[in-house]
């Protein structure tokens, strides 16, 4: 998607000439936040007990997802985990409504500082704050009175003081907002893929103008790098609209790809999946600047941007069944990290936070790592672009590159733990000359390049889950 910035209409031609922000090619690294009432009962079934169910069963999926951040729906199955967990705990009777007055409650203790220096300290560039989930909860005091739900918001401005907060650290600050669902205005019971599109709420429901009225009032408002709509949106129009205001009044911002709406046009290609494809991926609608695979990466480098995301555990909401084991290693991080560089990709990875706005220790800890292991090895990682291997493996590892034109290097990355020291790398067609080569948090002891062949002894492979060779290559 590559096209002059100006003004930008409604229109899809017009939209779609929008280009991908540096920063965000640069940033590799950003920051998920799931917040809000469903972290007060921070409950959902483990994954073990998850994994123990017929995965053909649709319902029973629905009924027992991994994620908290669904108790509201969840707890509408008579028989499920969480529906027994919320009349042992808080009643038959006890609404989720109540949820939100505890949200704001603790509030009181919030520290948005100290969140914003640990999202620094992680080496993240940007951080994204879901600013309405499905339950329609807004976490700021929004001039947009929700018709149905009095009082349904955050006392405190919650997006603005976390934006304020990672701004000064010098982060970038984007906003979630989930467009196609809002359980205040329409909540049928979700337990299939196919409720997902009877469940949305639209011009019947009088949501249309809401939730148009509330991305213009969050841009408005913050002026957010980065807009990250969910599900899908009511009308294609409105949607159009919104994004040309959003591409007019923030220039180097950038938007996702989960905008289908029910009344729009697909393309032929809307519902496939990109070769080299993890996990899962919404439908492709007619405008978008960066794809959003959930839970899932690419293997190769495709013709477009992704950012792949997913939660600390299995959750994205803090779900309290979760412990620290159930939560992503560093070398995980750091596998997931330069991989999706090599690949044209960023990871948004989540927190999050409990009901007490502590982020968890055993989240907050992996954060740290990550940001120890980016003190070395970011320069492979951010501010590069994806460089082609002819080859996919070497020494039975999965390879790939990433370049930095300015600085002059190139650096290849091991995805894996080659068993052998000794290693012979055919080089890119890019590569003419190779001036040093050094390995990232390790050493050489001997290295030679002739006839597009690189040849490198290391004394021992750096104790990470990649292993980074780093290239001169400057002219």
């Amino acid at each position: 998607m590559s096209g002059a910035q100006g003004k930008f209409e409604p229109t899809a031609e017009s939209l779609s000439q929008h280009d991908v922000p540096e920063w965000f090619k640069d940033a590799k690294f950003g920051i998920f936040i799931h917040w809000g009432p469903a972290a007060i009962p921070a409950f959902a079934p483990h994954k073990v007990q998850i994994d123990q169910l017929d995965t053909t069963d649709e319902k029973a999926g629905f009924a027992n997802t991994p994620y908290a951040d669904w108790y509201q729906n969840t707890m509408m199955f008579e028989d499920s985990a969480t529906a027994k967990y919320h009349r042992e705990t808080f009643g038959e009777d006890y609404s989720y409504d109540n949820f939100g007055a505890a949200f704001n409650e603790a509030l009181d203790a919030w520290d948005p500082a100290s969140w914003a220096r640990l999202f620094k300290q992680s080496g993240a560039r940007y951080v994204v704050l879901v600013t309405k989930h499905h339950d329609g909860f807004a976490l700021w005091p929004s001039d947009v009175k929700n018709p149905n739900k009095e009082n349904w918001h955050t006392t405190r401005d919650v997006v603005g003081e976390l934006a304020d907060a990672v701004r000064a650290e010098g982060l970038k600050f984007g906003v979630y907002y989930s467009g196609g669902v809002d359980w205040t205005f329409k909540h049928k019971r979700i337990e299939s893929f196919a409720d997902f599109l009877t469940s949305m709420p639209g011009k019947e429901e009088n949501y249309t103008e809401y939730a148009n009225a509330h991305y213009r009032e969050l841009i408005d408002r913050y002026k957010p790098d980065y807009l990250w709509n969910d599900i899908a949106y009511p009308a294609e129009k409105d949607s159009f609209e919104i994004l040309a205001k959003y591409y007019n009044d923030v220039p180097d911002g950038l938007t996702n790809d989960r905008w289908i709406t029910p009344d729009g046009s697909l393309a032929t290609d809307a519902f496939e999946r990109p070769e080299g494809l993890t996990g899962i991926i919404p439908p492709k609608p007619p405008v978008w600047d960066a794809r959003t695979p959930e839970y899932g990466m690419f293997d190769r480098i495709l013709p477009f941007q992704w950012e792949t995301t997913r939660g600390m555990g299995h959750s994205f909401a803090y779900n309290r069944n979760e412990s620290d084991e159930d939560y992503i290693s560093r070398d995980a991080m750091a596998h997931m990290l330069a991989s999706s560089a090599c690949f044209n990709g960023n990871v948004l990875l989540n927190v999050g936070p409990r009901g007490d706005t502590i982020i968890p220790p055993g989240q907050a800890s992996r954060l740290e790592a990550v940001g120890k292991w980016l003190e070395t090895a970011g320069p492979a990682v951010q501010d590069t672009r994806p460089l082609a291997m002819p080859e996919t493996t070497v020494a039975d590892v999965a390879i790939g590159a990433t370049q930095n034109t300015e600085a002059g290097k190139v650096y290849i990355h091991f995805l894996g733990f080659p068993g052998e020291t000794d290693v012979s790398i055919k080089l890119p067609e890019e590569v003419s000359a190779v001036k040093s080569v050094s390995q990232l948090g390790g050493s050489v002891s001997d290295w030679s390049a002739a006839d597009g062949m690189l040849q490198v002894s290391v004394p021992e492979w750096a104790d990470t889950a990649v292993q980074i060779l780093a290239l001169d290559v400057s002219a």
